[in-house]
């Protein structure tokens, strides 16, 4: 029995080493391949120069493609670029072409590359503003609008081409191309922006001379909707009756295959329609929300990151608070709001503070939805704008009288509106300073709704008699 055992043992011991010698000799054969298929892959099976130009240009085949190579070196760099064709003829022709863009270019301090493809510049650009968003220069909502953009519009048609041959005339044709589809004006001026911004990005890095001509996009400026007072207090009514409330945000269709959208009290019995979508839980910061915006000449961007640290509550001759925010859009200036606004975040102040035992508010609590912290404030706005939504949808104020949409941002341009309708000779200047925009944008985004009748009194005025000193 124990010879048995020891005979068995010595056959599968020899068996594995006849198993380990076979596993080797596989390793061995397969580590020789890749070297030899690397030789294959890098020896010319056929070089030609190039009469007439120096010999460090000119033109082979490789065993692994069927298409002639260009190559060229300069500056110590070798370039090498795929002819894209099996003609020896037209391979010269292209190696010429490629030598003249390359000295060229050279001359001109231009970056020495063989590829120019626009897409990689594109994701170079793409890199930088991703480290933007990292420093928080941007926002994640810039940053993904400038990739979604690239990839539904921009990428699809430039991708391959080669940026240092990009001009007004394929610009010019780009442009036609995008308004072929139905795509509107101020999309395609989005769109063409952004195509600045990669050429943009390709000078600065001397991949070309210049940013080429871009052709004109005639843009009519649509102003945001605003709300009369009626509509103001008709807002700030129903926000306060929701307030608490949990409502249904519903989707259905009707007999004609159009959809609808429903918002109801999630405690309803009856006349709930089609799909359950989400929950909105309405609260008491909306209504505030109303006001303060109204007061304050903020951008819904701004409820992010506001902080009680940020505000002054300044009382005296005038009572007003100062809004210290982080930069937006390059502006930097203190934010001065109207008095309504001070008794608004007092209000709201006084709602936060019960949830402390001291009923002190932290500096850094934020004003609005402090219960999101800093890594949750894009969903603190979005649930104040979808809260909004159900209030629009409730009063039918989501459209103006010339079919303008209305959203959060409307508050904003109600605020300015009103300076301009009911503020006595105001400043233009000093009004674009303190709501953080130009004289410019005020002019074409929220003057623009102003008519003769809302200004009868100045446009009636007379000045007074003076009497003229001549000396």
């Amino acid at each position: 029995m124990g010879k048995q055992v020891t005979t068995s043992t010595k056959r599968a011991k020899a068996d594995t080493a006849k198993k380990t010698a076979r596993s080797s000799t596989k390793r061995a054969v397969v580590a020789d391949k890749p070297k030899s298929q690397a030789r294959a892959a890098t020896s010319y099976t056929e070089k030609h120069e190039i009469k007439g130009y120096p010999s460090k240009l000119f033109i082979y085949r490789l065993e692994a493609s069927p298409y002639w190579w260009a190559r060229y070196f300069i500056e110590g760099r070798v370039l090498r670029k795929t002819t894209k064709t099996s003609s020896k003829r037209e391979a010269i022709e292209f190696a010429k072409q490629f030598y003249d863009t390359v000295t060229v270019n050279y001359q001109r301090g231009v970056v020495v590359s063989a590829t120019n493809d626009f897409g990689k510049v594109a994701d170079a650009m793409l890199k930088e503003e991703r480290a933007k968003l990292d420093r928080r220069e941007i926002t994640l909502i810039t940053y993904t609008n400038t990739e979604y953009r690239l990839n539904k519009h921009v990428l699809p048609y430039f991708r391959e081409k080669d940026i240092t041959k990009i001009d007004c005339y394929i610009l010019t044709d780009y442009l036609q191309h995008m308004s072929r589809q139905g795509i509107s004006a101020n999309t395609i001026r989005a769109y063409m922006q952004l195509v600045s911004k990669v050429l943009t990005h390709a000078a600065r890095r001397k991949i070309i001379s210049h940013v080429p001509e871009f052709p004109n996009v005639k843009v009519k400026d649509k102003p945001r909707g605003w709300f009369t007072t009626a509509e103001y207090d008709k807002l700030w009514k129903t926000a306060s009756k929701l307030r608490g409330k949990r409502i249904e945000h519903r989707v259905w269709q009707d007999d004609k295959g159009e959809k609808h959208t429903q918002y109801i009290d999630t405690k309803a019995k009856t006349g709930k329609q089609g799909r359950f979508i989400r929950y909105v839980d309405m609260t008491e910061d909306l209504r505030r929300l109303i006001v303060f915006m109204v007061n304050s000449y903020i951008r819904p961007t701004d409820i992010k990151v506001m902080q009680h640290k940020h505000v002054d509550v300044v009382t005296g001759d005038y009572t007003y608070l100062r809004l210290r925010l982080p930069t937006t859009k390059g502006h930097s200036d203190p934010i001065t709001t109207m008095s309504n606004a001070v008794n608004t975040y007092l209000k709201l102040c006084e709602v936060h503070a019960k949830k402390y035992e001291d009923e002190k508010i932290p500096s850094d609590d934020y004003v609005f939805m402090p219960q999101y912290r800093e890594k949750q404030r894009d969903y603190a706005l979005q649930h104040l704008q979808r809260q909004f939504e159900v209030v629009l949808a409730l009063t039918g104020l989501g459209e103006g009288v010339n079919g303008e949409n209305r959203t959060l941002y409307s508050l904003r341009h109600t605020c300015i509106m009103y300076r301009l309708l009911f503020g006595d000779g105001i400043n233009t200047l000093a009004l674009a300073r303190n709501a953080r925009t130009s004289v410019e944008m005020i002019d074409r985004f929220y003057a623009k709704p102003l008519s003769g009748e809302m200004n009868i009194e100045m446009l009636q005025s007379r000045r007074r008699k003076r009497k003229y000193f001549d000396g």
